[in-house]
Parts: structure tokens; sequence; C-alpha cells
């Protein structure tokens, strides 16, 4: 076999396996990753493409095609060195390349066997570099790593063994040259580039194989550790699929709703949720949908049907492409300060009414018919509309309390209470005891027609009580005597009612 035919199948070799390489960096299943890798496989092919051409003479494709045949056996020293579990600093990997291109064009001005014998020098040198990687303690041991090692040794004494006969002894190697002896040096590295070839795809499934159990066993372990984490967490944790239905619920959980773990596996999210707050867990779950995640509070249902009020931290879980495969939530207990809210918003609503009631009516009082004037005739400046007041006084009420006594009094006054609340039927009026036996009527939105109306029906409901009064003048009956105004806003008007 001459030495060009050498030079082609070493072409035609390297080119094939850097393709190969390629194809496993790019694949998207399982992609090998291995840095230098690839460009020293593509390297070495255009070198030994180059020579296949100029085997017999000497110029400056030559000296290109050792630069990068030399650059190759660079990269691919420091393959095997990241393999190894090494690492190959930037600024070597520079001066590197910057020497080997300086020695390639150093070549130009020396004679045939010293040109040759740098080349070889250089070459063994590369050989014996992944060599001594393999042969050295590394992060990481493998079974096809002493093979190879091996391999690249015989390579680097081969080719050192021919420097040494082109340095030492140049007559000697140019009456070799063209021999059958000096082509064994090609074929031999062909020879040994297929067995290191193999052996060195071996040892990167042998790596990636080792990387991946460590991957599985370091998942297997943050596995436990998450599920040490949530088991002894305090707050519920629940996980969701992408149509809302539990996956996950660690016992916390599932004792804070009355439930097994078991029982919650598989229920639909959204029947925790009382009619009350399904507009929550909607609003919720278009959230989640989004993409987005909340801090919200909400209440679920027990399995005793009891309602219980939790502090809820949501994130939507997804997929590479940003599709919603689901949920993670944490669930915090915050029921007993839940109530405990709930009870006071009660005590200061009730506390708000007292304060704004008429003890002995229980109607308005003056403090909230006071309050409510000034508001409502506010508002007139932006609606331009009309308010009308009605106020009323008990007639002769001080001789019914002195020939009755206060007690019936006090049950008279309740009962004007009664038949003004009664008569006063929309929400934005207001019936108000405004002091003594006096009263008044705040009536939004109305003119002097209706509010004497009104007027009318209380006074006609009073009549209707036929409660007995001896000492009035007018009737044997309680009445009463009525005033009513309608006003339109103007600076110029006083709320002030004497």
């Amino acid at each position: 076999m001459d030495l060009r035919t050498v030079m082609l199948m070493l072409a035609a070799g390297s080119f094939l396996f850097g393709l190969l390489l390629a194809m496993f960096r790019f694949n998207k299943t399982n992609p090998q990753k291995v840095p230098f890798w690839v460009e020293a496989k593509i390297l070495q092919a255009a070198g030994s493409l180059m020579l296949y051409f100029r085997t017999t003479t000497f110029d400056g494709l030559t000296v290109l095609a050792n630069t990068a045949l030399l650059s190759g056996c660079a990269y691919e020293a420091w393959a095997v060195r990241v393999l190894s579990g090494q690492t190959v600093k930037r600024q070597l990997h520079i001066l590197t390349s910057a020497g080997i291109i300086a020695a390639c064009l150093a070549t130009i001005f020396l004679d045939i066997p010293y040109r040759s014998g740098l080349v070889f020098l250089l070459q063994s040198t590369f050989f014996f570099l992944p060599g001594l990687f393999l042969f050295s303690k590394s992060s990481m041991k493998f079974a096809m790593q002493l093979p190879l090692a091996a391999c690249y040794s015989a390579a680097g004494f081969i080719f050192l063994a021919a420097a040494i006969v082109c340095l030492g002894f140049p007559e000697y190697a140019l009456s070799l040259e063209g021999s059958a002896i000096f082509g064994v040096i090609p074929i031999v590295s062909y020879c040994i580039f297929l067995i290191s070839a193999f052996i060195l795809l071996m040892f990167a499934k042998e790596r990636s194989d080792m990387q991946v159990l460590e991957i599985q066993k370091n998942l297997k372990k943050s596995e436990i550790r998450f599920q040490q984490i949530v088991e002894t967490a305090i707050e519920g944790i629940l996980i969701f699929d992408n149509h809302y239905k539990i996956t996950f619920a660690n016992k916390n959980m599932a004792s804070m709703l009355g439930y097994t773990v078991a029982e919650m596996i598989g229920r639909p999210y959204i029947s925790f949720f009382p009619e009350s707050h399904l507009n929550v867990y909607y609003y919720q779950e278009s959230l989640r949908k989004k993409g987005e995640g909340s801090v919200y509070e909400c209440c679920l249902l027990r399995k005793d049907g009891q309602k219980h009020w939790f502090l809820i931290s949501a994130k939507a879980i997804l997929d590479d492409y940003g599709k919603f495969e689901g949920s993670f939530a944490m669930l915090t207990d915050i029921n007993e300060r839940k109530e405990m809210e709930l009870l006071l918003e009660e005590s200061n609503r009730q506390l708000t009414e007292l304060s704004n009631q008429d003890s002995l009516t229980g109607i308005a009082n003056r403090k909230c018919f006071d309050a409510t004037l000034e508001h409502e005739y506010s508002r007139l400046k932006r609606s331009n509309s009309k308010l009308s007041i009605i106020l009323l006084d008990i007639d002769h009420f001080k001789e019914y309390n002195d020939y009755y006594g206060h007690v019936m009094g006090d049950d008279c006054l309740r009962q004007i209470g009664g038949v003004l609340a009664s008569s006063v039927n929309r929400s934005v009026d207001l019936a108000a005891r405004y002091g003594g036996e006096e009263f008044a009527c705040i009536l939004p939105d109305t003119g002097i027609r209706g509010a004497v109306k009104v007027a009318e029906r209380i006074r006609q409901s009073i009549l209707d009580l036929k409660i007995e009064h001896k000492k009035s003048p007018v009737s044997e009956y309680v009445t009463a005597s009525f005033g009513a105004t309608t006003v339109q806003y103007s600076p110029e008007i006083s709320l002030e009612i004497s």
C-alpha cells in the first residue's frame, strides 16, 4: 500500500468520524458534547487530503497541510483531556495553536530530513499528551482508559522514532525515503487511528453512561430530600395536572381538610371550593394557564362540609415550550386568624350601626342625619339633581308625657320611628330622629311633589296607629305637623337646620 493511498484513507476516515461526531453533538434526544473533538477530526481530514496531493513535493500547500494535521492532533489531545475529566485553559490552547503555525512556517527554511523530523516530533508530542492525560490520575476512571492510553503512546513512540532518525541521522533518512520501511509509519498510524477511534468512542460512551448514572443518582437523592421536606413541612402542599386534578398532596394538607392522601389524589380542585368562592377558583385558574403565579386568601371545604381558610401561594408549571402542564400550591392555615378578622369586621359593622342609630327608636340618629345630608347635598353638585327633606314634630308631646308618663312617651316615639322606617322605601332614603319628638327624612333625587306624597303617607300611618292623646287640643289621637322642602345645589345655601 503506497503513501498516497494511506493519506487518502486517513482523510476519508477522519472526515467520516468527524461527521459521526457532529451528528452525536446535534442529537436533540441525547447530545454528546465534547469540546475540540469534531474540530480535531475535520482538521485531520483536511490535512491528510492536502498531503494526498503533495506526497512527493513541498510547497505552501504542504505547509498548510502540516499545520492542519498538527492542529487536529492537538485538538484531539485536548478532547481526550476533557474526556478524562480535566480542563483546557484558553491561554494554553491559543499558545499551542500559535506554536504549531510557527513551527510549520519554520519548515520552509529546513532541509528535507529536518523538515520531516520536526513534523514527526510534533506529532509524537501530541500523541504522547493524550496518553499522559489518560495514564495520570484523573477525576474519573473508565475501563477503556488504559487501552486508549496504550494506543496513543504506541503512536507517539512510532513518530518519535521517525523523528530521531530524521533529525539525528539525516543521510540515513534520505536513503530510506520512498522505501517500504519509511512507508510503514503512515500505515501503522492508520491502524492505530482505527483502533483508537473505536476505543475513544467506547470511552466517550462509557463516560456518558457514568454521567447519566450520576445524574440519576443525584435526582434520586433530590427526590428523597424533596419528599422529606414536603412531608415535614407545616404547610399543606398540592400539585395539580393541566386539568386541575390533584396529583400530589402531603399528609399535612390532607389532615387539614379531614381526608387521607389517597382520598385527595385524583379529585378536581374545584370540588373543594364553596359556591360563594367559585369566582376565586376561575380567576386563579385563568392566571395559572397564562403562566402567572399569585398569592391569595380563600376558604376550602373540609370533608365534613365546614369552611376552612387558607393563604395560598401558587405557581404555574410549564413545559420547555411554555405550555401549561399544571400548578404547584403551598397552603398555610389561617383559619383562626380569618375567623377573628371576620368577627372583628362584624363587630365594627355593628358598632358603626350603633353609633349611627337612635337607641330608642332604632332609626338613624342626628349624627347620621347630618353626615348623610352633607354627603347627599355635595352629590348634587355633580348630579345636578334635587334633594327633598321632610321634618315632622309630634303635636303637644310635652302634654302627652306629663299625662301618660315617660314610659308611654318612649313607647309612642318608638311607634312613630317604626312608621317612618316602613314609609321610607328606597335604600337611598333615610329616616332619622332629629331630637326629642322631632323626626326627619332625607329623600335624594326627589322633587317637592314626591316629598309631599311621602309626608302624607307618614301622617296617615301615624293616625292609623290610634295612639290615645286626651290632652291634645287638636285630636283625640297622637298627630304630627310636617314641613317639606326641595333644594338644588347652591353655594349660598347652608346645610344647618335648627
